[in-house]
């Protein structure tokens, strides 16, 4: 009878079943497990709002769909364990003493779902619990071996008898006259006394299984015949020592005995094929396990497997060995999540759940089977367009119409002229014409699915909606539901969409999750050619099957063996008291595929010392036997034959290079910029490579996806509202200075006004500064003619490599009968006095230098010297408001010192010998430097500052 994927002995059922059927009747069917998760997630859900609507405090366990469907296969679990035992909850009520914790009582009531309403669930359909059905056809079968005993030998191997209905079962074959059992890895060597300790008192024991069933069928272990007497010396003394290292605890104290005698031949004691790497990392550990198959896999005739519950191991070493070409049967496939097809079909949900959100928008039309009927060069480019124009700016909207809005808005700016990202300017039409059909598509794909979600009232699972907008993206022109993910999700959908199936009043935005927790039971068992000689297995998978080279991977504990936890629902004396097994029969289970995986050829044990940065703790059993082959005297004998960790880890290693320079790019004469804005000034002096990247490269930072209102969309919103309020009334102020330029604001919040953040902050925040503005602006127009904002100038300087521009966009000038003031606005903190006249901040000082100048200067603006350099600060804070002069006792002298320091640096940089370094100075703050990835920083930047003359 073949072994199952599953619990041991569900490999009885599969033989079993028909004949059992006949002799013993019709036996109901089993109902489906995606049927009973539904079920049980409605049941809990109900119960939920029964107690709710009682005022019941503790029913507040499922709030959600989502969360009731997580519930739901917890307590299938807990119904599996029970019925697999054949154990009964009907005495729960019984089970919970008064010194137990408020907790187990409020357990106890929320179990009545598996207790009262499930058993009435399963009498009303006419259907069977799968471990149910299972157990009754294992009786049947039972009780027909005994009624009409068979003439053919019937014979069960491999079976610890784990089930107590298999038990039944066993005990029929064995009366049999030409029955048999063949127990796997039974351990005759044992002594009397402590065979016997092992059961009750150490469930944890390999043995402890196959004691408990010898005494379920009555027989003693010395009527028990060995097969195979004619193992090798060598075999023998390495299944003494496995039996030794995980001998009872009680008895460990003849482990001397033992080693002592081992200690007289050292030679013969050591384990010949035993070999232990325990590897830095979990990444190191795989890259070992790869190459000790990659070695089996170019020795003709090898054969070798990895054996570990550690899907992640198993996994990584999957990928590694594809990478060289090799592809490995994984016995336990891959999630339907971690596939094309799985991934893309979450992105589908994921998208209309979050309201087409940018970065879910952006992931799923950036999915290789998102076609939506065109071609996939013209998918891809009209996705990046749609990136770029709507989703690389601060993006406020929701929903497709929100996306639709944005990407028209963007569409109008640039019909209209308005200053954009670099990369939007390079758009082609051809591009918002493919971005624009893009959206089209996408919304007549996903019609179903947004019409699903602007209902309020419950719906039936809309798995439909999901699997039409899937296909309507999918276009049926990319291998959705082809290959083998394909094929799983296609049964998946078909299961999920089954009329037979139970009806929930789901919430359509509780689908989303729901979706997955079903969808996360799903694995994908590829197909096509496999290397035929190396192997992955789970621990029972390899019990029945033999390598000449076996690894025994994560040997950690809590992953090998897992902890002994009795679970949420029940705790050790209720279980106890129901007679459910402890759990440390698990561990006890796990032990005897360790052990019996441990006899073979060749093993070798690996391990990982850290798990993502976290120390682990090495299996306990590998503690054991360590300990033991230590007082043997022969712990060297763990060494491996090859250096693999030293050969895994050449796979990182480079030839040593130099550490990295900084950069010093030298652009020639004629590609160094002539013009340079004052407010980019200062940038030129703290940090040149910047300019040498935006100014000569061309290269511009694209904005991060889908940004939210940030202070640079609060700083440009501030200053249009105060240069249209100056604009509006560049000569009088108005009656309710506060008022208007309120109304300067909201005009410019207008396309924003529906964020929750500028809502909730940013206009409360301007209206403070309203207010101070209204009380301080008189003083501050006391004797000015006129206010000018947004007043644009030039200065040209004569430098070696011919005239270089500056230019500049004031903010504000105030001109007076005999001077101007120059203001410039800030929402964060100005520059303190100190750095603008030591020239670390040269704005204003060089706006002054160009009002000065006579040739151009600044556009209309009558020429009258500079009297007041002046910061007004809107933080709408405390203070909401503030205006600073610059402590400057004669701003003309200070503005030729500024202009004075431009022309050397400019005049340096038009020498081509002049690099444009990354520089790192004191005086001036990086923590928004743009090209600090490009300049490779973290590199060649040891912390340290630098510092050029200027």
């Amino acid at each position: 009878m073949p072994i199952s994927e599953g619990e041991e002995d569900l490999s009885l059922i599969a033989a079993a079943a028909a004949d059992a059927e006949t002799y013993g009747g019709a036996i109901p069917p089993a109902i489906g497990e995606l049927e009973r998760r539904l079920v049980l997630t409605s049941l809990i859900r109900h119960w939920t709002e029964a107690m709710n609507g009682n005022g019941t405090q503790e029913a507040t366990t499922a709030t959600t769909t989502a969360q009731a469907a997580v519930l739901a296969k917890e307590l299938a679990a807990l119904m599996d364990m029970v019925e697999t035992e054949d154990a009964s909850l009907d005495r729960l009520d019984k089970l919970v003493p008064e010194t137990f914790s408020e907790h187990w009582q409020k357990t106890l009531r929320f179990l009545e779902i598996v207790t009262q309403a499930w058993p009435g669930y399963l009498a009303q359909s006419g259907m069977l619990s799968a471990t149910g059905r299972r157990n009754a056809v294992i009786r049947a079968e039972a009780a027909r071996l005994a009624a009409s005993p068979p003439d053919a030998p019937v014979i069960v191997a491999g079976v610890t008898g784990s089930i107590p209905a298999t038990v039944a079962l066993m005990r029929a074959v064995a009366s049999l006259p030409n029955g048999a059992i063949v127990l796997p890895g039974l351990d005759t060597d044992l002594d009397a006394e402590s065979w016997q300790t092992i059961g009750p008192e150490h469930p944890e024991h390999p043995q402890f299984g196959l004691k408990k069933l010898l005494d379920a069928l009555g027989c003693a272990r010395r009527d028990v015949t060995r097969l195979g007497d004619g193992a090798s010396a060598a075999a023998r003394a390495r299944t003494h020592l496995i039996a030794e290292a995980m001998r009872p605890a009680g008895t460990t104290e003849r482990w001397e005995a033992f080693a002592a005698a081992a200690r007289k031949a050292p030679a013969e004691a050591a384990p010949q094929g035993l070999s232990l790497v325990e590897a830095p990392t979990a990444q190191d550990e795989a890259e070992v396990v790869a190459l000790i198959l990659r070695e089996a896999a170019e020795m003709p005739g090898k054969t070798a497997a990895l054996v570990s519950p550690d899907r992640f191991l198993a996994r990584r070493v999957a990928i590694r060995l594809e990478a060289w070409g090799i592809k490995v049967d994984d016995s336990a496939g891959r999630p339907l999540g971690k596939t094309p097809p799985g991934a893309f079909l979450d992105l589908v949900i994921n998208a209309a759940a979050t309201r087409f959100a940018p970065a879910e928008t952006v992931a799923l039309l950036k999915h290789p089977l998102t076609r939506l009927g065109l071609d996939p060069f013209a998918a891809r480019r009209a996705a990046r367009a749609l990136e770029i124009a709507t989703f690389r700016a601060p993006y406020l909207g929701e929903g497709l119409a929100g996306v639709e809005a944005a990407f028209e808005r963007a569409a109008a700016d640039r019909e209209r002229g308005v200053r954009a990202h670099p990369a939007v300017k390079r758009l082609w039409t051809e591009d918002w014409q493919g971005a624009r059909e893009l959206l089209a598509r996408l919304r007549a794909a996903y019609a179903p699915l947004i019409a699903l979600y602007e209902r309020t009232e419950p719906l039936p699972p809309p798995g439909l909606p999901h699997k039409g907008g899937a296909e309507g993206t999918d276009e049926n022109e990319s291998p959705l539901w082809r290959d083998e993910a394909g094929e799983t999700a296609a049964r998946f959908f078909a299961s999920l969409l089954d009329d037979a199936l139970p009806r929930l009043d789901l919430p359509p935005t509780d689908y989303a999750d729901l979706y997955r927790g079903l969808a996360s039971a799903e694995t994908v068992r590829p197909r096509g050619p496999v290397h035929p000689r190396l192997f992955i297995w789970g621990p029972f998978e390899a019990r029945l099957q033999q390598t000449d080279v076996v690894i025994l991977g994560s040997l950690n504990d809590g992953t090998w063996p897992k902890s002994s936890d009795p679970g949420a629902w029940l705790n050790r004396p209720m279980r106890e008291a129901l007679g459910l097994p402890s759990p440390e029969e698990k561990i006890g289970q796990s032990a005897h595929d360790f052990a019996t995986l441990l006899a073979a050829p060749e093993v070798i044990l690996t391990r990982a010392e850290k798990k993502d940065g976290v120390p682990t703790v090495p299996s306990r059993w590998l503690l054991r036997l360590k300990a033991l082959l230590d007082g043997m005297g022969v712990s060297e004998a763990l060494q491996p034959k090859h250096p693999w960790l030293a050969w895994a880890r050449q796979r990182d290693n480079v030839a040593p290079v130099p550490r990295l320079a900084v950069p010093e790019p030298r652009p020639t004469q004629k590609q160094r910029p002539r013009k340079l804005s004052v407010s980019r000034v200062e940038t030129w002096i703290a940090n040149p490579y910047a300019i040498y990247a935006s100014e000569i490269l061309k290269l511009a930072p694209l904005p991060p996806l889908g940004e939210p209102p940030g202070p640079a969309l609060r700083g440009s919103i501030i200053h249009d509202a105060l240069s249209e309020f100056a604009k509006a009334y560049p000569a009088t102020l108005p009656d309710d200075i506060e008022a208007e330029l309120v109304r300067f604001a909201r005009q410019a919040l207008e396309a924003y006004a529906a964020h929750p953040r500028i809502a909730a902050f940013w206009i409360p925040r301007f209206e403070r500064f309203a207010a101070w503005f209204a009380a301080t602006e008189p003083a501050r127009r006391a004797g000015v003619l006129e206010v000018r904002a947004e007043v644009t100038g030039d200065l040209v300087l004569e430098a070696p490599a011919g005239p270089f521009r500056l230019t500049a966009r004031a903010d504000r000038i105030d001109i007076l009968d005999d001077a101007l003031v120059i203001s410039d606005y800030k929402t964060g903190t100005p520059p303190p006095d100190a750095k603008v006249l030591a020239g670390v901040s040269p704005q204003l000082p060089l706006e002054a230098a160009i009002a000065a100048d006579a040739a151009l200067g600044f556009e209309k603006l009558p020429k009258r010297p500079v009297a007041t350099l002046r910061y007004i600060r809107a933080s709408g804070g405390e203070p909401p408001g503030e205006a600073r002069d610059v402590k400057a006792s004669d701003v003309a002298a200070l503005a030729a010192q500024a202009l004075d320091g431009l022309k050397r640096h400019v005049a340096r940089f038009d020498d081509e010998r002049t690099p444009y370094r990354p520089l790192r100075r004191a005086r001036f703050g990086y923590d928004y430097d743009d090209y600090a990835h490009l300049a490779r920083v973290a590199e060649w930047s040891s912390g340290a500052v630098a510092e050029e003359d200027a």
